[in-house]
């Protein structure tokens, strides 16, 4: 989806796209905020609850009607449960988020140049599939991630990737487009896609079963 979608620059040609992996997920956007440290780029991530209401509706809310996927930082008392289901309250539409899956990872950052210490963490990436009230299969997908070992400053902080599957993405394109759909965020930040290729950090991760990893670079002096 578009970079601009998710507050960066409006300028930037629509082939930048912002589409990160489960590493860059949790190098850029969930380490900074579990250890308290501030994100130039936290823009990209919306701070609300993803199980306040249903997902087409807090896409809606949150100005990703017409996006392929948003991600959301929830209150970390509630997100650090370990439940297999997240429960929407039945005021707002009902259903729940049904608990398909779980894998932990192993993830290594160096500083740049090889300099200073390394830093492990583990993180663990859940799955959930939406039902509505009636417990029908909606299409819509939720990837929420955690960082599990070592323990954090913010100790539950979690942020959740929702999206719809391809099944769902091809009805709603077949569906009429509102104006309301097309609305971007409005650009609360300097950057873009060379978010990820600035030379701030580089990271790859592999499955709890191969804990060997080597990931990339880090800003100095971060």
């Amino acid at each position: 989806m578009e970079a601009s979608r998710f507050g960066f620059d409006p300028s930037l040609p629509p082939a930048c796209k912002f589409d990160p992996t489960d590493a860059d997920i949790v190098a850029y956007y969930l380490l900074p905020r579990a250890v308290g440290h501030s994100n130039p780029h936290a823009h990209a991530v919306i701070d609300a609850d993803p199980c306040s209401c249903p997902p087409w509706e807090l896409m809606r809310r949150h100005g990703h009607a017409g996006s392929d996927h948003a991600f959301f930082f929830g209150p970390t008392t509630k997100r650090g449960s370990h439940r297999a289901n997240r429960t929407v309250p039945a005021g707002e539409g009902g259903g729940t988020w049904h608990g398909q899956t779980s894998v932990e990872t192993g993830l290594v950052l160096v500083r740049r140049g090889g300099d200073g210490p390394e830093i492990s963490l583990k993180y663990k990436k859940w799955q959930f599939s939406y039902l509505d009230s009636e417990r029908r299969t909606t299409g819509w997908v939720m990837h929420e991630y955690m960082i599990t070992d070592p323990l954090l400053p913010v100790p539950g902080a979690a942020i959740s990737r929702i999206s719809m599957d391809s099944k769902a993405k091809k009805k709603k394109q077949q569906q009429p487009t509102h104006a309301a759909d097309k609305s971007a965020l409005v650009n609360t930040g300097e950057g873009g896609c060379a978010l990820l290729n600035a030379g701030e950090m580089v990271a790859t991760s592999t499955t709890a079963q191969s804990p060997s990893l080597r990931a990339a670079t880090m800003a100095e002096g971060n």
